[in-house]
């Protein structure tokens, strides 16, 4: 019944990314149930990965178990996790009480996520990121995205898949056209039912983070970005007439941001979700840095050399230059492990929503060179102004 299942490792890391997989995989097909017949097959599916990998008279044994497990923190699904355990995963819950998909499930389990069978996956119908890790997902990016084999298209696809990750289908489209764009293996898709406000049976409509521009989640009344750093909460204003523009009023107080206006869904699409937790989410940081860098008076090349590393920063004419890979991860044991695996050679920066992050990366890897955001900036300023008071002596 599970010869399709990779068999299973003794490595704990490999069992814990195994389980998470599972559970991730096991929560998206019971929140679809409504719609996807295929769903009770996968999470009996899953309930198999999970008892393969816990070995006999350990965990849950049948598929409704492992549900009910999805609603409670997942350290109850991983008792072999070991002393170096990640914490927030440990205390990750994947279902809520509506059974819907918490915003845990897409901010911080698919960072775990791993295929699970030998072959090709026969549950084609799950989103990337329930069995495809980040590494995964860029590298496939990468691929469609440096079709031509040339590093300017290379950073205009990027840079327009970054800044246009939802939008109108038309529109889209005449750039794309128009700019010789390379797309990501999946393109555009329709917006999936829980990123839209419906105003009648057939009028709804959409928001975009103002942080990464992907459509906000829309549930009860509210719309939020699925990423947990991108704090901004709204509640959404109904319009005076029935059918017309409905309005956002924020309800955190966060960080001032720009108020997003409603987009009509008619034609409206928007990138894979895997692309946009793992391309679009780090890249607006990366191009809000790159602009911020160069505001102070810095040169700042996007993604130099086939994306070795993410900007490649001048500070001045003749001014010393720095090598920054910026890192976004929800988990700082996944970072990590990641970066332990990966030898960068680049400086690792953490952009200003994961500074926190820092000790924890110094204290795991004291011979990396990481650095914050807020730090690096100083430097810089500390660097353009010890050169501009020499340039007056």
């Amino acid at each position: 019944m599970t010869d399709w299942i990779e068999a299973p490792a003794d490595d704990p890391d490999t069992q814990v990314r195994r389980v998470v997989t599972a559970a991730l995989r096991a929560a998206y097909a019971w929140s679809v149930r409504a719609r996807q017949p295929a769903a009770y097959l996968e999470v009996a599916r899953m309930t198999g990965v999970v008892m393969e990998t816990h070995g006999p008279g350990r965990g849950p044994t049948t598929p409704l178990e492992l549900v009910s497990s999805l609603r409670s923190e997942l350290g109850g699904l991983l008792p072999f996790r070991g002393a170096e355990a990640d914490g927030a995963i440990v205390e990750s819950v994947l279902l809520d009480g509506s059974d819907q998909l918490t915003s845990t499930a897409l901010d911080l389990a698919s960072e775990y996520a791993v295929p699970l069978e030998s072959g090709t996956d026969p549950a084609g119908w799950l989103p990337s990121w329930t069995h495809m890790n980040a590494a995964r997902i860029r590298q496939e990016t990468f691929a469609a995205l440096t079709a031509s084999q040339d590093q300017d298209t290379y950073v205009t696809s990027r840079r327009f898949l970054i800044e246009h990750p939802a939008g109108h289908r038309a529109l889209l489209g005449d750039i794309i056209a128009d700019r010789r764009i390379c797309l990501p293996w999946r393109g555009y898709q329709e917006l999936s039912p829980d990123q839209v406000h419906y105003v009648s049976e057939t009028v709804g409509w959409w928001w975009p983070c103002p942080e990464c521009r992907w459509p906000m989640a829309v549930r009860q009344g509210t719309a939020r970005c699925r990423y947990m750093p991108h704090v901004a909460r709204y509640r959404i204003v109904t319009g005076r007439t029935r059918g017309s523009q409905p309005d956002l009023s924020r309800t955190d107080e966060g960080p001032r941001v720009a108020k997003p206006r409603a987009a009509s869904t008619e034609g409206a699409v928007r990138v894979d979700p895997g692309v946009w937790r793992f391309v679009v989410v780090p890249g607006a940081n990366e191009l809000r840095i790159a602009g911020l860098l160069e505001k102070l008076g810095c040169r700042v090349c996007l993604w130099p050399d086939g994306d070795s590393y993410d900007l490649h920063v001048s500070v001045g004419p003749g001014g010393p230059e720095f090598r920054l890979d910026v890192k976004e991860y929800r988990s700082s044991h996944r970072l990590c492990a990641d970066l332990r695996a990966s030898r960068t050679r680049a400086t690792i920066l953490l952009p200003h929503s994961h500074e926190y992050q820092y000790d924890a990366v110094r204290s795991a890897l004291p011979a990396l060179d990481v650095i914050t955001e807020s730090r690096f900036k100083l430097r810089v300023r500390r660097i353009l102004s010890t050169r501009g008071k020499a340039d007056h002596a």
